[in-house]
């Protein structure tokens, strides 16, 4: 279907679609190894992002790319506007409260040199792990240094409609400052 709506419109930049795997670690590992096949075995730069987070921007493509030519990794991130409580699920009680400080929601994209985090898939697939909740963590968990980058606010997860209400207010707050000339 996919592959279709590519010919109607005549849409050239999409490479290849991929099918999604029962997880979503599975589904990340279907397209990276699309994305080797893709890049012919030359190094290259994989931006993993969720299909839920539409606002992103160009500049946050921009600084994934640059973190990763610098340190290998970029995870963008946000700051943490609450408090966040760590509780025991057995008592429902508080374990600690994290400073807000130290404290970031990690969001996507999540960006790596192409070989690094297949090579990792392939390391927790070998071991059976098949249900990671993200790369960093896995990327984490397996040596590699992950590097945050601070993100828009506008980033945000649509999985709600309370969700897609805001990212309807994002959109037009977007829209007015075009047409009146506000800077944002």
């Amino acid at each position: 279907y996919l592959n279709n709506l590519l010919y109607k419109f005549r849409i050239e930049k999409v490479k290849k679609v991929v099918s999604g795997g029962e997880t979503g670690q599975l589904s990340i590992y279907n397209g990276l190894k699309a994305a080797k096949h893709v890049a012919n075995d030359e190094k290259a730069i994989v931006l993993i992002h969720d299909g839920v987070r539409p606002l992103i921007t160009e500049r946050l493509i921009t600084d994934n790319i640059e973190s990763v030519l610098r340190y290998g990794s970029a995870i963008t991130t946000a700051k943490v506007k609450e408090t966040i409580l760590v509780v025991n699920e057995t008592d429902s009680s508080i374990d600690y409260v994290p400073s807000r400080n130290n404290s970031r929601v990690a969001k996507a994209p999540q960006s790596f040199w192409l070989n690094d985090i297949l090579s990792t898939h392939e390391k927790a697939l070998a071991k059976g792990e098949h249900d990671w909740i993200d790369s960093c963590t896995m990327m984490q968990e397996y040596g590699f240094k992950m590097h945050l980058i601070d993100g828009p606010i506008q980033n945000i997860k649509i999985t709600t409609p309370e969700d897609f209400y805001m990212m309807r207010a994002i959109l037009e707050a977007q829209e007015n400052a075009q047409i009146y000339g506000v800077e944002e």
